[in-house]
């Protein structure tokens, strides 16, 4: 009788084990429910809720239009080409501002992220991905399209061998490698002063600013480089030129268009920071981040 006795406890004790293993698969299986239902609440946040797809149509309309400004203004001849396509930029800025920050710009994303500011803060990777993402679409199709409107703009893109003279010329490469270096700095840290600043949160003029700073680039460093500043310009504006095999020299001046305006995005981002950071993030009496 005793040894009965404890064979019903163990028959049990099994029966238990089969209960709880069944039990545990499903609760395995609701987990993996919530994981997967959580995982796509979080894409569609992040990248399909109205808020984020306005912002990533806002950069990819911006740079869109950028590239475009470069690539039809350029074919005017009119002596105010630079004053144009600067004025353009501020028009896109403050038009579309307000919805994306207006970066239209791998380098001004690059500084901004160094900066690192609640608005565009390094932790959101999938907003900075999209960012990216946006502008170097947002080029190509602003590159095609002046290619649509005018065939003569297929030509005009940023190159170091604007004649025979300077083919194959290491100097060359090299003022026009620190002309890019310099002048984007010049127009990220306009960008991060005028527009991520809290001292001057508010103001109206940011992007009359960022805009006239990059006219000001243009007339110093464009007979020398071009004045890109801006890969996804360089991208859009260097696409419809391969395609219509309007390519004068080749394109082996195309790290500078990469590296020089990186570089200055990112000295951009630490020198305001060095300097700055702790008097442009404080919140005082009425002011918020623009």
């Amino acid at each position: 009788m005793a040894s009965n006795k404890e064979r019903v406890p163990l028959q049990a004790q099994s029966r238990v084990v089969v209960v709880d293993q069944d039990y545990g698969s499903a609760a395995q299986d609701t987990a993996q429910e919530r994981r997967s239902s959580s995982t796509t609440e979080r894409f569609y946040s992040r990248i399909l809720s109205p808020q984020r797809a306005a912002m990533y149509f806002a950069e990819f309309l911006g740079t869109a239009f950028l590239v475009m400004f470069v690539k039809l203004c350029s074919t005017s001849g009119d002596p105010t080409t630079a004053l144009a396509i600067g004025l353009g930029l501020a028009i896109m800025i403050n038009n579309l501002g307000h919805i994306s920050g207006a970066q239209f710009n791998p380098s001004v994303a690059i500084a901004v992220l160094v900066r690192n500011t609640s608005a565009f803060p390094r932790s959101d990777k999938t907003r900075v991905a999209m960012y990216f993402l946006m502008q170097f679409l947002g080029g190509i199709v602003g590159g095609l399209l002046a290619w649509m409107i005018d065939e003569d703009s297929t030509g005009v893109y940023p190159t170091v061998f604007q004649s025979a003279e300077y083919y194959g010329s290491t100097s060359r490469l090299l003022s026009a490698f620190a002309g890019e270096i310099v002048f984007t700095f010049l127009l990220t840290s306009t960008v991060l002063y005028t527009a991520t600043d809290a001292r001057v949160a508010g103001n109206q003029y940011f992007g009359l600013s960022i805009g006239l700073s990059l006219t000001v680039a243009i007339v110093c460093i464009g007979r020398l480089s071009g004045c890109c500043l801006n890969a996804a310009v360089w991208l859009g504006t260097v696409i419809p030129a391969v395609l219509d095999d309007k390519v004068e020299f080749d394109l082996s001046d195309a790290w500078v268009y990469w590296v020089g305006p990186a570089m200055g995005g990112i000295i951009a981002g630490f020198l305001f920071n060095l300097f700055n950071k702790k008097m442009a993030d404080k919140k005082e009496d009425g002011y918020e981040e623009v």
